[in-house]
């Protein structure tokens, strides 16, 4: 039992010294290697931009059409109405008058 608490000692003031310090260099390199990682997210976050400029120019046109398409249904039941409604009228007025 003594040699183990002995040896456990003798292990634990081995380590001690043994600080894990970054020095410059493993700052340099650390950052080298986070500069090229970044590199290429970069890029892809451009494209997605881009990718995202060219969805919002197609929704655009498709909100524009759908406008344009509400617009001409409500012309239409207008003018249904109108044809429907203006004969319907004047055949009551002839019946009112007959």
């Amino acid at each position: 039992m003594k040699h183990l608490i002995f040896c456990s000692i003798l292990l634990c003031a081995i380590a001690l010294p043994a600080l894990g310090e970054l020095t410059d260099t493993d700052l340099d390199k650390i950052r080298l290697i986070v500069k090229e990682e970044i590199a290429p997210v970069k890029a892809d976050v451009e494209t997605l931009k881009v990718d995202v400029a060219r969805l919002e120019g197609r929704l655009t046109g498709v909100e524009k059409q759908i406008s344009h398409a509400t617009h001409v249904t409500y012309g239409l039941i207008a003018l249904i109405v109108v044809a429907i409604g203006l004969p319907a009228w004047r055949g009551k007025r002839d019946r009112e008058q007959g």
